[in-house]
C-alpha cells in the first residue's frame, strides 16, 4: 500500500506503521513519504498522550 496519495487522516494506525516499516526496511527511511508518515504518527502520539516535556521524562526515569 503506497499511503503517500492518500489523506493520511483516514489511514489506519496499524496501517501507518506497516508501510513506516516497510518503507524502512526498504531503505527509504528518508523519502517524502516516510517523512509524512513519521509526522502523522506523532501527531497521532501527542492526541493520544500529550506533550512530553523534559520534566515529565526525568520524573518517568
Amino acid at each position: 500500500m503506497n499511503v503517500h496519495h492518500l489523506t493520511l487522516d483516514h489511514v489506519s494506525d496499524d496501517q501507518l506503521m506497516s508501510r513506516l516499516y516497510e518503507l524502512a526496511r526498504n531503505g527509504k527511511q528518508d523519502s517524502i513519504e516516510t517523512a509524512q508518515i513519521d509526522a502523522e504518527v506523532y501527531n497521532r502520539l501527542i492526541q493520544a498522550y500529550g506533550e512530553a516535556t523534559a520534566e515529565a521524562g526525568l520524573r518517568a526515569a
